[in-house]
């Protein structure tokens, strides 16, 4: 009978280490942990908390790999480090035809003397971890459908709820967000700083689940938990946001939106406020590279009265406010100060204009549109109209229209 792979691979070491009467352990190439022994009393700290966490803590993985053990070919010797509870130990990179599979590990200052009867080990590990991989990827994939079955909405999306639930991947009683990146972002460099980020957060936010996918042409993330979760996945969207702009050799901005918490049935809701967080933060460049739903301020109710009326137009007495250059017409002016709460010298200082300039400016607003920044209505009405021609002047319309196309034929 054949054995599952990760049998085959508790087997190996199990008999490794009887056979040397050392404790082994096998990492996978991200740090994870896949089997460990039994311990011979050579345990160090690192030892039991990789053992009980399933996983390196951050600067332990940062240690071993300031010793290059990621481009090894050979056997390395790592020395201790007391203040990381880490005794020295050998490292045997496990690879396949040159791919980097994972590492075996045993803790001993003098482990040279097991490299012949380790390699043997190596050896066959490498067929089982290559196994493991292709299956692993294999997972990966399933989960990354029923993910994006859930986002898109319609039938199938219960049928997904009820697999990730059914499958553990998400508790019954969790709540979601969801975190889109632009559509200029690669999908793929999303996944895979999501799968470094929960590699390197895991130990500290066990409670969080994040689930990378990939919908039309941008790269989506489901975060699952109870406790904090806003602000876990706002922690994650920034740190992914971090190492996407670092992988970009061409300079291009990284925006992601991220929705309001709710639940897995509100998970197509939730998409939609997150797509559409990420466009304003790409589009308006007032508002912050990683923006949740709620801090859209006005433009999210605005984009949704867009979507209820594609005919929605900006009022024609703002529409003559905008004639000369984005920095010095009277509706930047206006926008400005009413940004300002009506604060001439805040308004001035951010305009760069002194404040008798900013009197006669504000005084031919008034005198092309007829209405007194005075009055309440009128100042709300030019505020909302400002906002609502910055919103109409982006690509945000098109984007709504095209969302609401595939919502449609979802």
């Amino acid at each position: 009978m054949v054995l599952p792979y990760i049998d085959a691979i508790q087997q190996l070491v199990d008999s490794l280490a009887a056979r040397i009467q050392r404790s082994v352990a096998v990492d996978d190439q991200r740090g994870g942990l896949v089997v460990s022994s039994r311990h011979f009393g050579d345990e160090d700290q690192l030892r039991i908390d990789v053992v009980l966490s399933r996983r390196l803590p951050a600067r332990v993985a940062e240690y071993l790999n300031g010793f290059g053990i990621a481009a090894a070919e050979e056997p390395l010797s790592i020395p201790g480090s007391p203040s990381l509870g880490l005794k020295a130990r050998r490292c045997y990179p496990i690879r396949d035809h040159g791919r980097l599979l994972g590492y075996l590990w045993l803790i001993d200052d003098g482990a040279e003397r097991f490299d012949e009867v380790v390699g043997e080990c190596v050896v066959q590990l490498s067929e089982r971890l290559r196994e493991r991989s292709l299956q692993v990827a294999g997972e990966e994939r399933r989960r990354r459908a029923l993910v994006a079955g859930l986002l898109r909405g319609g039938e199938g999306s219960a049928r997904a709820a009820d697999d990730l639930v059914g499958q553990g991947l998400v508790g019954a009683e969790d709540r979601i967000v969801v975190v889109a990146a632009d559509a200029t972002t690669d999908p793929v460099a999303v996944a895979t700083s999501v799968a470094q980020a929960t590699d390197r957060r895991g130990r500290d936010e066990p409670g969080v689940r994040a689930f990378a996918t990939v919908l039309g042409d941008r790269g989506v993330v489901l975060v699952s938990g109870r406790d904090e979760l806003a602000s876990a996945a706002a922690s994650l969207a920034e740190e992914v946001r971090q190492d996407v702009v670092g992988r970009d050799t061409e300079g291009r901005g990284t925006f992601l939106g991220l929705s309001d918490t709710g639940r897995l049935e509100q998970a197509p809701d939730l998409l939609r406020q997150a797509v559409l967080a990420a466009f304003a933060a790409a589009e308006l460049p007032e508002l912050a590279p990683v923006l949740s739903w709620r801090d859209t301020g006005v433009y999210g109710p605005l984009m949704l009265a867009a979507t209820a009326s594609p005919d929605l137009v900006v009022p024609p007495e703002i529409v003559g406010l905008s004639s000369g250059g984005r920095t010095d017409s009277l509706a930047h002016t206006a926008e400005v100060f009413l940004d300002a709460a009506g604060d001439t010298a805040t308004a001035s200082e951010q305009l760069m204009i002194h404040r008798t300039t900013l009197y006669y400016r504000l005084a031919q607003v008034e005198n092309k549109t007829g209405w007194d920044l005075k009055n309440g209505r009128d100042r709300l009405t030019l505020h909302l109209g400002l906002k609502m021609q910055r919103l109409l002047g982006s690509g945000i319309p098109a984007l709504l229209r095209g969302e609401e196309e595939r919502r449609g034929s979802s």
